[in-house]
């Protein structure tokens, strides 16, 4: 069996997870070899790679215009370079860990016509605000749909129009996501943390790529009623629709700019691990709008921090309730999230339910599901 992995991206948890499980499909015995595609320069120290895909970090600052044009070329160019190079090497299935919605009118036109398997990771399935118009996000996420023989989800499929596999074409199958191993701390932003500590203040901690989804003002709105504790949001702006600056001008406008901490960088996974591991509180309290599954959890999981996560129908959410592993309150509420930060046990009462979460996932079982899936796709359909 061969295997393409198809990840436009070079930093942040997808392109994390598509190294895992290029990894984990290059130990599988029925697999012959699998290849990951990235970004050019991204991924060296990933054996199962080839980096042949875009750069996805150009025309950053006074050139956001041109940012914007060359990702709309990269989005319709880097899903026919995949296509070209499952064909020449004649894949058995091609995998999207990533997807180029904005331009998948054009680029899945190519695939229309192939001689091997599409799979999908819908690591967030919910596409449906992915333009401001929700009759364009649903058109350009079926034309993606249209073109895929097998789709994977972590947690939860929400009943959404380009779902509907009405020809049962289509084998929807859940896969856990996988638990990526702890990296050493990071000693600098340890030190962060434990000046905090040596203070007697409590950490609250946002970490990852800025997204308005993440509830930052509820967040920095909740530490303005909360004496002796500090937030620190952790990540970078990715897209040019997201400046940092808009947060900070926020903390300053509630008075707390001095107890909001921020980290404005992309954190490498010692960085991240420091954070996690140094950690009072961490806050996966995202809004309704985004449907998030449940991946963060499996980066969490070595450390069996305390969690705050938003109570949703998310898959994250779901997880939640299913292991025990966390505080949920609810949604978009100042009021629940300061209640939900001031009642929480000194001691964590979740931490023995960390490892049922631990147990049940690992990338061995995420790829043999994916295999098996596979094998009754060509059972049912054949092989392309």
């Amino acid at each position: 069996m061969k295997v393409v992995i198809y990840s436009n991206s070079s930093l942040g948890g997808c392109y994390e997870y598509a190294k895992q499980i290029a990894a984990e499909y290059g130990r599988n015995a029925e697999v012959e070899w699998c290849k990951a595609l990235f970004p050019k320069g991204s991924a060296k120290d990933c054996a199962e790679t080839e980096d042949i895909l875009l750069k996805d970090r150009m025309f950053r600052g006074i050139w956001k215009l041109f940012g914007k044009i060359y990702f709309l070329y990269r989005s319709l160019i880097n899903p026919i370079r995949a296509y070209k190079y499952a064909t020449k090497n004649k894949t058995d299935l091609l995998i999207f860990n990533d997807f180029d919605q904005v331009t998948s009118s054009l680029w899945t036109r190519r695939f229309r016509n192939r001689n091997f398997k599409t799979a999908i990771i819908l690591h967030d399935p919910d596409r449906t605000a992915y333009f401001h118009r929700k009759s364009l996000s649903e058109s350009t996420m079926q034309r993606i749909m249209d073109v895929m023989d097998i789709a994977f989800y972590h947690e939860k499929l929400p009943p959404l129009p380009y779902y509907s596999n009405i020809d049962n074409r289509i084998i929807f199958r859940h896969i856990p996501h996988g638990i990526y191993p702890p990296a050493t701390p990071d000693k600098e932003i340890t030190k962060i943390f434990q000046n905090l500590k040596n203070q007697g203040i409590t950490t609250l901690s946002i970490t990852g790529n800025i997204r308005a989804e993440k509830n930052y003002k509820i967040a920095i709105d909740a530490v303005a009623q909360l004496p002796n504790t500090v937030l620190i949001i952790a990540g970078r702006s990715v897209t040019v629709n997201e400046n940092v600056d808009t947060y900070r001008q926020y903390a300053q406008d509630k008075g707390v700019s001095e107890r909001v901490i921020f980290i404005e960088k992309y954190l490498n996974n010692n960085e991240l691990s420091a954070v996690f591991a140094n950690s009072d509180i961490i806050l996966l309290y995202y809004s309704t709008a985004f449907k998030s599954q449940s991946g963060i959890l499996n980066s969490l999981s070595p450390y069996k921090p305390k969690l705050i996560v938003s109570d949703t129908e998310s898959g994250m959410a779901q997880s939640v309730k299913k292991y025990g592993i966390a505080r949920l309150a609810a949604p978009d509420s100042v009021a629940a999230l300061v209640e939900a930060i001031k009642t929480y046990p000194a001691e964590n009462p979740y931490t023995e339910n960390w490892q049922k979460f631990a147990d049940y996932s690992s990338w061995k079982n995420n790829i043999a599901i994916q295999i098996s899936t596979y094998n009754q796709s060509v059972t049912k359909n054949g092989n392309a």
